[in-house]
């Protein structure tokens, strides 16, 4: 019987250039505003969804793998970035 010595990983969040790249497209958009409208978090997470399965070569089947990385990504950087342009 084989090993299970390659037990699955969970995915890896979208990498920190995609999120950076959609919340740098979007953010100049929300200045001034305290909070993000979710109308421009949910455009982020779509623009890095793209630049995601772009990356994978927009093989069918991934969709909603590609959506929660984006969402996972644009979470986690988006505080940071935020911080940033104060």
């Amino acid at each position: 019987m084989a090993s299970n010595s390659t037990a699955k990983r969970p995915l890896d969040p979208a990498p920190r250039a995609v999120a950076e790249e959609s919340i740098l497209e979007n953010v100049g958009h929300a200045e001034g505003v305290p909070g993000v409208d979710p109308e421009l978090r949910y455009e982020m997470v779509a623009t890095a969804a793209y630049y995601i399965a772009e990356q994978r070569g927009f093989a069918p089947g991934h969709e909603l793998d590609d959506w929660y990385r984006a969402q996972a990504a644009i979470d986690n950087e988006l505080p940071r970035m935020l911080s940033r342009e104060k």
